[in-house]
């Protein structure tokens, strides 16, 4: 599923420096969450602009979720600007703001389907491993955050999305499986030769 983040124009903190806007050289766009999929978010950010063109102190102040303030922060870190000489006019730093609008785009039928064919089948010992590297690198994070339960997810969602079921009834659906991810989980591991999708939950299997 592709998602589009609009990034708006840096918002200058002190009026003082109004007149100085620092020129971007690389700010690479948030990745979309993807427990998020079908829905649209926003997120503020504050940062500080240094004169060697690197950003610091990268913060959400505000955000319709919690993960659209962490993508908007991680994001950010990475921005890169042109560096300028210190003057009366354009100081060592320059304190900025800005908005981010997170907004799902209309999967295709194809892609998702691929994906979750890939996904679904392979086998318990295979998302056993996920699961583990999963649980190092992001020991506090919801199971449904991963990506194998996220492309999940998506593929749940996907009718509701494309109108063709009640979006009430697919995020219904949705939240049956992300209950149901422990004890998939714990299935899997304890017969590793089986296939994830073998434990999927029957009523995600039917409306799917």
């Amino acid at each position: 599923m592709r998602f589009f983040v609009l990034a708006v124009a840096l918002f200058l903190s002190s009026s003082v420096f109004a007149q100085f806007t620092p020129q971007s050289v690389s700010m690479p766009k948030p990745a979309y969450p993807a427990s998020q999929a079908g829905t649209q978010g926003h997120a503020r950010i504050s940062l500080k602009i240094h004169n060697d063109g690197t950003v610091s102190d990268v913060k959400a102040l505000n955000a319709t979720q919690p993960v659209f303030g962490d993508a908007a922060v991680a994001a950010a870190q990475q921005w890169r600007f042109k560096p300028w000489d210190v003057s009366a006019d354009q100081p060592a730093v320059v304190e900025a703001q800005n908005d981010m609008i997170f907004t799902p785009t209309q999967p295709s039928k194809e892609s998702v389907q691929l994906t979750f064919t890939q996904t679904t089948y392979q086998s318990c010992s295979a998302l056993n491993e996920e699961v583990s590297q999963f649980r190092r690198d992001h020991p506090t994070r919801p199971l449904i955050d991963m990506k194998s339960f996220a492309i999940t997810r998506v593929a749940v969602m996907f009718p509701a999305l494309s109108g063709k079921k009640d979006y009430t009834e697919g995020l219904s659906k949705a939240d049956e499986l992300e209950k149901a991810l422990p004890e998939i989980v714990q299935k899997c591991q304890a017969n590793p030769k089986a296939a994830y999708a073998d434990y999927l939950p029957r009523s995600t299997k039917l409306y799917l």
